[in-house]
């Protein structure tokens, strides 16, 4: 009896070792997955960051389209001040008209 004793300890004892070693490979593969994950992940966050937009390059192509802007609004306004004179001229806009539509504008002719 003190034979199949030790026999079934040495068997648990082996079994134990299996699944010890089982449990450590699954442990490295862990490892392995997790840093694959890991290098992705900042090679995704480099990606990030040299595509996306700063604060200062926002506010300088902001700063460009709104002297654009500025720019397109008084050619307009140019246009429009050379088509009411010239109606003026013609003398089918009276004058008291014509300076009411030119204090309209966002840039008044003075």
């Amino acid at each position: 009896m003190e034979d199949q004793s030790k026999q079934e300890i040495l068997e648990a004892i082996s079994l134990l070792a299996e699944k010890l070693q089982e449990l450590s490979e699954d442990v490295d593969a862990l490892r392995s997955e997790s840093k694959s994950d890991s290098n992705a992940l900042k090679s995704d966050i480099k990606i990030i960051r040299a595509t996306m937009v700063t604060k200062s390059y926002l506010d300088d192509k902001i700063a460009d389209l709104r002297g654009e802007l500025v720019l397109l609004a008084r050619k307009s306004n140019t246009k429009l001040g050379a088509l009411v004179e010239r109606l003026v001229l013609q003398g089918t806009l009276k004058r008291e008209l014509a300076d009411k539509i030119l204090a309209l504008e966002p840039f008044p002719v003075a």
